[in-house]
């Protein structure tokens, strides 16, 4: 049996406009709902994504972020990722994902 870490996400707004959320833990299919649930304030244009804390993804959770970029673009926003771990950076690379998101 794998060791599961528990998905951890907080909401931060370090500056009107801009919504900054940090994942820690795994992002996989027992976890990845806990993103589809989120509200954010209205009117924000920058939702900033830090992925530096996820220890593990699977495609349950890239399905996740996938979401996350669509809602952010249907409400006028920009998602981009502000941190991610060299392996995140592979996996969306083979997965043609850092063509969605803005990888710095």
């Amino acid at each position: 049996m794998l060791d599961k870490t528990p998905l951890r996400v907080e909401v931060a707004t370090p500056v009107p406009g801009t919504v900054r959320l940090s994942l820690t833990g795994d992002l996989a299919f027992d976890t990845a709902a806990k993103l589809s649930g989120l509200v954010f304030d209205p009117g924000y244009r920058r939702l900033d994504l830090d992925l530096a804390g996820i220890s593990f993804i699977d495609s349950s959770g890239l399905a996740a972020l996938v979401r996350l970029h669509q809602q952010a673009e249907a409400e006028g926003a920009a998602l981009r990722l502000v941190a991610a771990s060299p392996h995140l950076r592979r996996l969306l690379k083979v997965t043609a994902l850092d063509q969605l998101f803005r990888l710095p």
